[in-house]
């Protein structure tokens, strides 16, 4: 269960939310829709901890973010492009992120890369890579560990069109398995009807939230 108390949050004095009340339910899959600009990334972003609300609380099952824990725990996370290290390979990357829970091997890290056909592009340096092989690492990174909870900002952004079908293949796979998945991004037709609540925002506001009815 996600929760937001009365958040509001300001960039430059410039008011993002206020005074924001909203509730993510365990084991559901809430897709965020909304243009660029209206407020998506930056509420990603808090409830990752990436961020700290000016006033309100951020709780995620139970614990609240910025007081118990500084950031969510067991969740995969992609928001604005993960940053990696430029002189390292796509492998490299991965390795470095898997040595700090132990908890996935190479070989499963090599078959989601190949899931993405990113296979034969894993030993190059990140900094030769294209938009689309960013995007599929940082999806990769995110889904590797199996974590509980999901979150995702615009990930069909840059893919191509196997790409966004193997993503929505292995969304509904993480749906079956009861993970908890966020995603926000302005694609509502790649990806809106995998997802029991749709949230619309618009000008850092919540403009409705809509449960749908989807088929497993």
């Amino acid at each position: 269960m996600i929760t937001l108390e009365n958040v509001s949050k300001s960039y430059n004095d410039i008011n993002i939310f206020e005074h924001i009340q909203l509730e993510f339910p365990e084991n559901k899959k809430c897709f965020i829709e909304g243009i660029n600009g209206s407020g998506k990334s930056v509420l990603l972003k808090l409830i990752c901890g990436f961020s700290i609300p000016d006033e309100g609380k951020i709780k995620v099952n139970d614990y609240e973010i910025g007081k118990d824990y500084d950031f969510i725990q067991n969740a995969g996370i992609c928001i604005n492009s993960p940053e990696f290290f430029e002189n390292l390979s796509g492998m490299e990357n991965l390795l470095e992120i898997a040595k700090i829970k132990k908890i996935v091997t190479e070989d499963k890290i090599h078959q989601f890369c190949k899931l993405f056909e990113l296979d034969e592009d894993i030993e190059k340096k990140y900094k030769y890579y294209s938009l689309g092989m960013r995007q599929k690492l940082g999806i990769v990174q995110a889904i590797m560990e199996d974590q509980e909870l999901l979150v995702f900002d615009e990930p069909t952004n840059a893919l191509d069109e196997d790409s966004i079908r193997i993503f929505r293949e292995i969304m509904i796979s993480k749906k079956k398995q009861g993970k908890t998945i966020l995603i926000a991004s302005h694609h509502k037709e790649d990806l809106e009807d995998l997802f029991d609540y749709t949230v619309k925002m618009s000008n850092g506001r919540i403009e409705s939230v809509i449960k749908r009815c989807t088929d497993e």
